[in-house]
């Protein structure tokens, strides 16, 4: 009996987590997510995401839980630190605490900007990057800014400058639900056409009662440059996986060097399983 509920327990269990993520994706758009990503071994990437970190995030984000000097980590000398990375008040042992005040903070943006110090182990890098390249103008909006990741959210795009102002290119296939087929195509149009995406695209299904008929919107939105920036868009999309390499790092500092024992120890490992097989064979030889 106690078996019997257990196994009972397990699939319980094992059907939550399935279905969890099913159910989380259900409940807002399919978004793509592009762009290139960075190595966290590469100290020039993280390099330039630590000047992008400190000269557009720390003015009113922080990173209390990191030090400036744990970025020698990434081959800077405690002097380039200084006179390139810290506010002039700041000492290089301190922690990266925003500049902004909390309650002007808050009475600006309706709430006071999170740290940032773990957010990309909250959040995955992909989903990070995305967020930053899913910036529109919306002119609705307080700030005049919408993100496709996070609708409706308080922060503006603090990056326009380099990457231009960009604005959200619509495809809308409607289509009366009661005709299967043709509802089939509509579909499959509006999936095509979010496949082709070349940027930031996001997939959406809405149905709308009219006058006792269902209407079926496939809506497909996509991120298209208004205006040039400072930067190429391909330039842009290096920025911003050197700024998501930097965030990496300061949630985990200790993460390439944990991989790179984890891998040592594994290849030790194998060698103590590859003895301890042979010693084995070697004890029960002439045993019959």
């Amino acid at each position: 009996m106690k078996l019997n509920k257990l196994v009972s327990s397990a699939f319980v269990a094992l059907a939550l987590v399935t279905v969890a993520p099913a159910a989380m994706a259900a409940g807002g758009p399919e978004v793509k997510m592009v762009g290139p990503t960075a190595s966290r071994v590469d100290a020039e990437s993280l390099q330039r995401g630590a000047r992008l970190f400190v000269n557009h995030c720390l003015n009113c984000h922080s990173a209390q839980y990191m030090r400036y000097n744990r970025l020698t980590d990434i081959k800077l000398t405690p002097e380039q630190i200084k006179q390139n990375l810290m506010f002039t008040t700041d000492k290089i042992g301190d922690t990266m605490k925003a500049s902004i005040n909390p309650k002007d903070a808050k009475e600006w943006f309706g709430a006071v900007p999170p740290d940032l110090s773990v957010m990309a182990r909250s959040y995955t890098t992909e989903r990070l990057a995305a967020y930053m390249r899913g910036f529109y103008r919306d002119d609705k909006r307080e700030t005049g800014w919408n993100n496709m990741i996070s609708p409706n959210i308080g922060m503006p795009h603090v990056l326009a400058e380099m990457s231009g102002v960009p604005t959200v290119r619509e495809q809308v296939f409607k289509v009366d639900g009661k005709d299967i087929k043709t509802n089939g195509e509509a579909e499959g149009k509006a999936r095509a056409a979010f496949i082709a995406a070349t940027t930031m695209s996001s997939f959406e299904h809405h149905v709308e009662k009219k006058e006792g008929k269902e209407e079926h919107h496939y809506i497909v939105r996509s991120i298209v440059p208004a205006t040039d920036g400072k930067l190429t868009p391909t330039q842009y999309d290096v920025a911003i996986a050197d700024l998501v390499n930097f965030m990496d790092f300061v949630a985990e500092p200790h993460k390439a060097k944990r991989v790179q024992i984890g891998i040592l120890v594994m290849f030790l490992l194998s060698i103590l399983l590859a003895a301890a097989v042979w010693l084995k064979k070697e004890y029960w030889k002439d045993v019959t």
